[in-house]
C-alpha cells in the first residue's frame, strides 16, 4: 500500500470547543436575567454562581459606597437585547466573550427622598426624567470551558460608542 495518508486526526483539536454561539448567548441571557433580577440596592449574594468573585467584590463595594452616602436607588434596568461582540477562546486569562447589552433604565438615586441622580456622561447635570436607553459592553468568562458563563465586567458605553453598536436604532 502506497499513498494511504489520511488526516482523520483533525477532529480531536476541534472537539474541545463544543459550545456554539447559540449556546453561549443562551447561557449569557440566563446570567443577565439573574443579574437584572437583583434589587438595585442589594449586593450580589456570595453563593451566586453567575458572577466571578472579582466582579462580585467590585460591584458589592460600589453598592456599599452608595449605602454609606445614604443613597437609595429606585427603578429597574431592563435588557432589551444582547449581541455577541467578541469571543476569544484562546485569550491568555482563559476564554471570554464580550456582549453588547442594549438596555433601558429607570433607575434613579435618592438621598433623604430627594432625587440626586446625575447624568453619567456629565456629573454636573441632573439626570433627565424618564426611561433612558443605554448600552453596556459586558464581559463574561467561563469556569467550565464554555458550558456556563459568569459576568466579569460591565462598562457603560459613551453615546458615540453606543450609536456605533448593534443596539443603535
Amino acid at each position: 500500500g502506497t499513498g494511504t495518508t489520511t488526516s482523520s486526526t483533525s477532529s480531536s483539536a476541534s472537539s474541545e470547543q463544543t459550545y456554539d454561539e447559540a449556546h453561549i448567548m443562551s447561557a449569557v441571557r440566563k446570567t443577565d436575567k439573574a443579574f437584572r433580577a437583583l434589587d438595585p440596592n442589594a449586593t450580589i449574594p456570595k453563593d451566586a454562581e453567575w458572577v466571578t468573585d472579582a466582579y462580585r467584590k467590585t460591584y458589592n463595594s460600589d453598592v456599599g459606597e452608595l449605602k454609606d452616602l445614604g443613597v437609595v436607588q429606585k427603578g429597574t434596568t431592563t435588557t432589551e437585547d444582547l449581541h455577541l461582540a467578541k469571543s476569544d477562546p484562546d485569550a491568555p486569562g482563559g476564554w471570554y466573550v464580550t456582549v453588547y447589552n442594549c438596555n433601558v433604565s429607570t433607575v434613579r438615586a435618592y438621598i433623604d427622598g430627594e432625587d440626586v441622580s446625575r447624568d453619567p456622561q456629565d456629573e454636573d447635570k441632573p439626570l433627565p426624567k424618564g426611561p433612558r436607553t443605554g448600552v453596556s459592553l459586558d464581559r463574561y468568562t467561563t469556569p467550565d470551558d464554555g458550558q456556563s458563563w459568569q459576568i466579569d465586567d460591565s462598562q457603560i458605553l459613551s453615546p458615540e460608542d453606543a450609536r456605533a453598536s448593534p443596539c443603535a436604532p
